[in-house]
């Protein structure tokens, strides 16, 4: 269960942000600025905080964030009436960047690694 609700948290987090984003015209850099912002949005949501920290969460929040982006792609294009913007695919790739770099585990903390002899 405590793994559960992060990844319900993001998800949840995800598809409202495709919902709002996909209102909008994904044209110029509204996908990238779009990607970065939802990528983080998600990735804090998937983390709860510091909580969970790790590549699962890192890929998990990559993952939710990215298919919120191209989700909200598809509902700017008419959903599949129109053409597919092809700027949602970098705000994809932004928002997964993001997501995994923010979510990635964390070395604060831990001591350096020793050399070997």
């Amino acid at each position: 269960m405590r793994r559960i609700l992060p990844v319900v948290a993001g998800a949840a987090v995800a598809a409202f942000g495709a919902l709002v984003v996909g209102e909008y015209e994904l044209q110029g850099v509204l996908p990238v600025l779009a990607g970065v912002v939802l990528g983080l949005l998600v990735s804090e949501a998937v983390s709860l905080g510091g909580q969970w920290r790790g590549w699962v969460p890192a890929g998990v929040a990559a993952v939710l964030a990215a298919a919120g982006l191209l989700w909200a792609g598809w509902i700017d294009s008419g959903q599949g009436l129109e053409r597919y913007p092809p700027l949602a695919w970098l705000g994809a790739a932004a928002a997964a960047l993001t997501a995994g770099y923010r979510a990635r585990p964390s070395r604060v903390g831990r001591s350096p690694e020793r050399p070997a002899r």
